[in-house]
């Protein structure tokens, strides 16, 4: 039973440590040995759970992918009506670009260390990505349904705008770490919406 627990203990302290580093400094930039010497674990330790430093990349885009959604989500579901839960988005942009110091993206960070776009990590960033834009399709999709709206509404080329706009905020954010872009594309959306 103590193995167990301490071996979990081991795999959870090498992720979260990798977690942060990867996304503060970067995949290249971050050594096996860090890794290992900050989470705090042996040399044999690491490599029983994770057998190369792109296995960890994988494990920690997962680990990113699913809390990025649950803090998404999680602010969208704050909202109730469909148009301020499309708006939502940007609050979301707002709170969590500030609060990685304008780090932006760790999926879009990794695309430009992985420049083969059929390997296991773009593969995984593309996924991730698509997610994104599909759950923007459907907020879009519930925001028509419920409106009664007598123009016809395109909802995949709306969904798609929003989408684009979302992504270009993120790195627009990033370069001037600043979130003017955020607040002015947010009142552009709330008047298509309107």
């Amino acid at each position: 039973m103590t193995k167990t627990v301490t071996s979990s203990d081991s795999r959870t302290r090498i992720l979260e440590t990798a977690y942060r580093l990867f996304y503060e400094q970067g995949y290249h930039a971050t050594g096996i040995n860090q890794i290992i010497a900050e989470a705090g674990v042996a040399k044999a330790s690491f490599y029983h759970h994770f057998p190369s430093k792109k296995d960890l990349c994988i494990a920690f885009l997962q680990k990113r992918h699913r809390d990025w959604f649950s803090w998404l989500k999680q602010e969208v579901d704050s909202h109730v009506e469909p148009r301020e839960r499309i708006l939502s988005l940007f609050a979301f942009l707002e709170q969590w670009l500030t609060t990685s110091k304008f780090r932006g993206c760790a999926f879009l960070n990794l695309t430009s260390e992985f420049p083969i776009p059929d390997s296991v990590i773009r593969r995984m960033i593309v996924v991730h990505k698509a997610e994104l834009r599909e759950y923007i399709k459907e907020l879009v999709q519930s925001f028509v349904d419920k409106t009664a709206s007598p123009q016809k509404v395109e909802v995949a080329s709306l969904a798609d705008t929003i989408y684009v706009l979302f992504e270009g905020l993120i790195i627009t954010s990033q370069v001037y770490s600043s979130i003017w872009a955020i607040q002015s594309s947010r009142e552009a959306v709330q008047r298509i919406l309107t």
